[in-house]
């Protein structure tokens, strides 16, 4: 199953996983096929989940993800080159619908570090109440020191999926920063670089450096001032 997706095989798998996913109770719908029998899916919830998953093959080697809420919805394609791949990418995708969440997210910087010793960028994130780190890798990070032109304030709002958990578990200096629990945290910027430290409740402390051209600083006291009044110094 090299080029193409064997469905009827693959439909067959996907009614094991359904039997078991219903046991540990989740609704599940029948095996879905278009009228032509290219396409199969499956859809999947839970009253406690906060998305609900559709997974399609395609004939053509193809699955398709759809993690939808109320609000939004966050797509995914990836390629299945085996019955063992379609198994594996079935349970992963359950396991994460469980966890996932939606918000309309803002990329404040696509330079972000954890400081001056660390030098693999990231993208910061901001959500409706917590902000992101998530590292890039060193090819970005070339990039973005070469001559990258960065993100622009301009740049809209978008739905994404978001998993608190799995983003920690990537890498130690991925970062989730709940507005809630911040003590304190002050803005600064510089010639070489602009940045942000946090002071958690519990005594956390978190460091953030971006390029002075991009435009987290202006964007992140617009947000935070009315969130957390004279807790943000500038």
């Amino acid at each position: 199953m090299t080029q193409r997706m064997d469905l009827d095989a693959a439909a067959g798998r996907l009614e094991a996983h359904r039997r078991r996913w219903e046991a540990d109770g989740l609704r599940t719908s029948p095996a879905l096929w278009t009228p032509d029998r290219a396409h199969l899916a499956v859809q999947v919830g839970a009253p406690h989940w906060q998305v609900g998953l559709t997974v399609e093959a395609h004939h053509g080697g193809w699955a398709h993800l759809h993690f939808a809420s109320g609000t939004g919805v966050v797509q995914e394609s990836r390629r299945v080159r085996s019955l063992t791949a379609w198994d594996a990418l079935l349970d992963e995708a359950v396991a994460r619908a469980s966890r996932l969440r939606l918000a309309p997210a803002k990329l404040l910087a696509g330079t972000c570090t954890t400081g001056w010793l660390d030098w693999i960028h990231g993208q910061l994130w901001l959500l409706p109440d917590a902000l992101l780190r998530v590292r890039s890798g060193l090819l970005e990070s070339v990039v973005n020191s070469v001559g990258g032109s960065g993100v622009t304030a301009r740049d809209e709002y978008r739905y994404v999926g978001y998993d608190f958990e799995a983003i920690r578990a990537a890498h130690r200096t991925n970062k989730v920063i709940p507005f809630a629990e911040i003590a304190h945290a002050r803005l600064h910027g510089g010639v070489t670089a602009s940045g942000m430290t946090v002071t958690m409740a519990d005594g956390t402390r978190h460091k953030l450096l971006w390029m002075p051209y991009e435009p987290a600083r202006r964007l992140l006291g617009e947000r935070l001032l009315p969130v957390l009044g004279s807790r943000l110094m500038s």
